[in-house]
């Protein structure tokens, strides 16, 4: 697992797990509703740091006869528009619709890979505008 990785999601977890305990003591000192909702939305986060923490542990697991590729996955990006294989229509129509919104400002194939096998089910995904290193699914196909 990489460090820096493995440093952020710690952080972030220790970050987290920190405020969980103090709107937590807050709450109960002030009998807000509005703290305990904090304190709930706190500890889902870091809920939600144990899961990354645990997935990231589970993809370092060596290939096995269940998985012979290994555990890490993956995706191989290309511009939707060099992409050479046939798309589905119900799969052009979703891509239509989110061309129309004016919410994205690529799209790109996304074909996932287990160590450089390629797979059979890929996705349209959508980079959300304004540099956010955002992105959505639009479609998948089989």
């Amino acid at each position: 697992m990489a460090s820096e990785s493995k440093t952020a999601v710690v952080a972030a977890l220790v970050g987290n797990a920190a405020l969980a305990i103090l709107k937590g003591v807050t709450a109960a000192m002030t009998g807000s509703a509005a703290m305990l909702a904090e304190t709930c939305h706190s500890l889902a986060a870091t809920g939600n740091q144990i899961l990354l923490f645990v997935g990231m542990r589970l993809s370092q697991r060596p290939p096995d006869r269940a998985r012979p590729f290994g555990y890490v996955r993956s995706a191989v990006l290309e511009p939707i528009e060099s992409y050479r294989e046939r798309i589905p229509d119900h799969a052009l129509l979703k891509y239509d619709d989110a061309v129309q919104s004016g919410l994205f400002d690529k799209f790109w194939v996304a074909t996932p890979t287990y160590y450089q096998e390629r797979q059979v089910d890929p996705w349209i995904v959508g980079e959300i505008g304004g540099g956010a290193d955002r992105w959505a699914v639009i479609a998948r196909w089989d």
